[in-house]
């Protein structure tokens, strides 16, 4: 007599895949090791894997509802040993965030970008880099006027949600920005960095191509790459920006804005 087997359905669909790409470089082992152990039942790189996870699939949906993304995952395939979704709650998450926040997000996913290139031997030959907006509603203690009037206490990483151009078309809404760069072939991601909601391509880009620049000679003892050239729209060109690249030896590949009185 055949024994009474049942059977509970897990989707790994995707999953799988960019779960393996986060353990072969080691993601979650890496963020672990950036800060003291903390209790929490899922550490911090596991709970950021989780998120990654999530992002891709059920992004729009509030951090308390994640375990329910997770219901019918294979949990324990995709994030080790022990994990439940249940563990995966508000809670751990937003402690996670906090903690990834303290050690800033900038700094943190310039040193997993390294450790990606190398695993997957990705040249730095051509990166190109840009930034866009992201739309927002709700209101935010920390808006423009605060900042302005200096009621909001200085904060390096602390980003101002307020109007600004908006590549979506939305100037109702406020907004913040982000800086990327990525590499031509691939388009692998290298360097990242939350901005303003009104902060200028003129400021922004220059920084984020010198920031990079010396990310990757800091990375680059033993590349036998040849020298980084960046490639950025007319946001980078400027005769203070040309100069400033010029005095860091950074190659570049831009084009004249059309509002140059010189390009009309």
């Amino acid at each position: 007599m055949e024994a009474d087997v049942s059977y509970t359905p897990e989707r790994l669909d995707h999953l799988g895949i960019v779960a393996g790409v986060c353990q072969e470089i080691g993601l979650a082992e890496w963020l672990d090791g950036q800060a003291e152990r903390s209790r929490q039942r899922v550490s911090v790189g596991t709970a950021t894997v989780a998120m990654v996870l999530n992002g891709l699939g059920f992004s729009n949906r509030r951090l308390y509802l994640v375990p329910q993304f997770f219901e019918n995952k294979p949990v324990e395939r995709l994030l080790g040993d022990g994990v439940k979704a249940e563990n995966l709650n508000d809670d751990c998450l937003g402690r996670t965030l906090d903690r990834l926040y303290e050690h800033d997000v900038t700094r943190l996913f310039a040193g997993i970008a390294r450790r990606a290139r190398k695993v997957f031997d990705v040249g730095k030959r051509r990166v190109h880099v840009d930034t866009t907006s992201f739309s927002v509603s709700g209101e935010y203690d920390d808006d423009d006027d605060d900042r302005s009037r200096g009621e909001v206490e200085a904060d390096e990483a602390l980003i101002g949600i307020t109007h600004g151009y908006s590549r979506d078309h939305r100037a109702d809404l406020k907004q913040w920005m982000l800086a990327l760069a990525t590499t031509h072939e691939g388009d692998i991601p290298l360097f990242l960095k939350p901005l303003d909601g009104n902060s200028s391509d003129k400021a922004t880009l220059v920084a984020a191509v010198e920031a990079l620049e010396e990310q990757l000679r800091w990375g680059s003892e033993d590349d036998e790459d040849e020298a980084t050239i960046f490639v950025a729209d007319s946001g980078l060109y400027s005769e203070a920006n040309m100069g400033r690249l010029a005095e860091a030896g950074v190659r570049w590949v831009s084009r004249v804005p059309e509002t140059s009185k010189t390009a009309r």
